[in-house]
């Protein structure tokens, strides 16, 4: 927390006092925007093109400062910051926004969003953020905790299985593995589902903790795995496709509501162009870094998912009763 009031300190721009005191019409400010994923992986190039759209865009009077790879905090230090006015954008997981907005875990759960690719995926994730349905939901987690929802359709892909020397085709492989999850309470649905024991840890530690033998393998996208060289300390990968993971871009709404309309406009302007941006160019990365990972020599099993979807019916049946939400209105979206 320490360096996020620091960048805090360092990215307030006139009148940007934080904890909703924006900027006022034609005022110089600063935006920071936090994540936690690699400089060199998609997410972070779609966060330097919005940096781009919006110097431009205002002729240089906003400036954005982009920190990736958890160098300002973790993400649920990035959500905190955010009333603390140490950062304007935090990047983070659906599943770790879901920890102050319930109501967004929806897209978190296993298998929810449907297609046989992960571009009939991305299109399927689209449908929803872009109904009425995503609407009720993002003002809802406004008025519940002064979160405004900037975006939540940045794709990011599947989260799968990773192991040392233990091959996963089925849910009872899983028996006995201890797996790194996020520290986010969805993240741990699936996994203990198949019946892994579950350790949540800070991503900058698995990397260790997985050379070490502290735990047995973890889950990720197939980006964050590649990018970060888990291949080195994992023999394994089990495409489970357990959770499809969007990224959501919060802001503090006092601090949004503050700033003109013209900014205002900008600001979502360029988060719908980056996240386009991103979204493709992570799809196409994607397909990409799998290969990269087989020619690694990491052994890549696609089981039958048949009996990983059956495995956490139940639960996902049950979060959907506690959101109030109907599986088939999520259904009838992707058609």
């Amino acid at each position: 927390m320490a360096a996020l009031a620091l960048a805090g300190c360092a990215g307030r721009g006139a009148g940007t006092e934080g904890g909703g005191d924006a900027a006022a019409e034609g005022d110089e400010f600063t935006i920071t925007i936090g994540h936690s994923v690699a400089a060199s992986a998609p997410v972070n190039l779609g966060s330097l093109r919005f940096k781009e759209i919006v110097e431009e865009g205002s002729d240089g009077r906003i400036t954005v400062e982009v920190f990736p790879a958890e160098e300002i905090g973790s993400e649920p230090e990035l959500v905190e910051g955010l009333t603390l006015g140490n950062v304007q954008i935090a990047l983070v997981a659906t599943a770790l926004a879901a920890d102050s907005c319930p109501s967004l875990g929806v897209y978190a759960l296993p298998y929810i969003i449907q297609g046989d690719t992960d571009r009939d995926q991305y299109e399927n994730l689209r449908k929803i953020t872009e109904s009425d349905f995503n609407q009720d939901l993002i003002d809802q987690c406004e008025q519940d905790t002064g979160l405004r929802v900037l975006d939540n359709s940045w794709w990011y892909g599947n989260r799968n299985l990773t192991t040392g020397d233990r091959e996963v085709n089925v849910p009872g492989d899983m028996a006995g593995l201890i797996i790194r999850t996020p520290p986010a309470d969805l993240h741990t649905l699936a996994i203990q589902a198949f019946g892994a024991e579950t350790l949540p840890m800070a991503f900058s530690e698995v990397y260790t903790a997985l050379d070490t033998g502290v735990i047995d393998g973890q889950e990720n996208p197939i980006s964050t795995i590649y990018q970060n060289a888990l291949f080195e300390v994992q023999d394994n990968m089990s495409l489970t496709k357990h959770m499809t993971q969007n990224q959501t871009l919060l802001m503090d709404a006092a601090w949004f509501d503050g700033l003109s309309e013209d900014d205002q406009e900008l600001i979502q302007s360029a988060i719908d162009e980056a996240g386009q941006y991103q979204s493709d160019l992570q799809l196409t990365t994607n397909e990409e870094e799998l290969e990269e990972l087989r020619a690694s020599g990491m052994t890549i099993t696609e089981p039958d998912l048949a009996p990983f979807r059956a495995a956490v019916e139940a639960r996902v049946a049950e979060v959907l009763s506690d959101l109030g939400i109907d599986a088939q209105t999520i259904a009838d979206l992707q058609r």
